[in-house]
């Protein structure tokens, strides 16, 4: 592992994932070709009904396989060092596959779209009784207005296969919850037979409004591989900030700020997954050389 010390140089994390990069904070839009601007892209008009009516959406083979394959890459090089996953965001990459689907982000939240500082990423293994994030919704307060004003979104980007045998995503569509009378405030509440498996490929991206109740799955252990993935949250900045400091998408924060921000996630998200001691140690022994 990186010692906290070292972690400060962005050289050592170079050399771990030498197929990745490290930029200085500048913008990185400049070339990265956004979904739709080709052939492909996505239905607006299709999405949206389903988004209203069932809180998410699932569009498949709209991202670069082969550039979301250098991030597998890189997640694994992470946890084969006994590092987190969440390291990932350190490289550009991680940050680019999401510019690329401002189209689809606009057409959710408009124009003025920034990044909460809320993202995680997951390497669920089948040989260590691997799971996803417990039931949940992302956003206690108020992420939309109405039936057609959304104030944030949460998207969620498959690295490798994601499927009921490795934990894919499962969700209970809103539309199923409003027959409930009341929100669903415990996984004993939801039937059963509402529930949705979300299975996915590398190229797909899912999205959902963030008070819909979801959550990963448990891995079998016969499992051929790891689920691997990615996720950020974002908001329509003409909205009040739903966190204390939003980022901005075009150009996300130089690596210093990354390191920090990434840091501060694993006390966070502690509740939501098990997070070792060291590890936390280890973030918060980083935190102390940053400040």
């Amino acid at each position: 592992m990186i010692t906290p010390k070292n972690a400060m140089q962005p050289e050592q994390w170079q050399k771990l994932n030498p197929q990745l990069s490290i930029s200085d904070g500048a913008p990185i839009g400049h070339a990265i070709e956004e979904i739709g601007a080709r052939e492909g892209g996505f239905d607006g008009g299709v999405l949206s009904d389903r988004f209203w009516d069932e809180g998410y959406f699932l569009i498949e083979d709209v991202l670069p396989v082969a550039e979301l394959a250098k991030l597998r890459d890189g997640i694994e090089t992470l946890v084969a060092n006994g590092m987190s996953p969440a390291l990932i965001y350190l490289y550009d990459e991680a940050w680019q596959v999401f510019l690329r689907l401002r189209p689809l982000l606009s057409h959710f939240l408009g124009d003025r779209i920034a990044l909460l500082p809320h993202f995680w990423a997951w390497h669920v293994d089948p040989g260590e009784g691997g799971r996803g994030w417990p039931p949940h919704r992302d956003y206690q307060g108020e992420s939309v207005i109405g039936d057609d004003m959304l104030i944030s979104l949460s998207l969620w980007v498959p690295l490798s296969k994601a499927s009921p045998e490795n934990g894919c995503m499962y969700v209970l569509p809103r539309c199923f919850e409003r027959c409930y009378g009341a929100p669903v405030m415990r996984p004993q509440d939801v039937l059963l037979q509402d529930v949705r498996a979300l299975p996915a490929e590398p190229g797909a991206v899912m999205g959902w409004r963030q008070d819909l109740y979801h959550w990963g799955g448990r891995a079998s252990k016969h499992a051929t591989e790891p689920r691997i993935s990615l996720s950020l949250e974002f908001q329509n900045a003409a909205f009040d900030p739903l966190a204390e400091e939003l980022l901005s998408l075009e150009c996300p924060p130089a690596f210093d700020k990354r390191l920090v921000l990434i840091a501060s996630q694993f006390e966070k998200y502690r509740h939501m997954q098990a997070i070792d001691d060291a590890t936390v140690n280890w973030a918060k022994a980083v935190l102390e050389h940053a400040s």
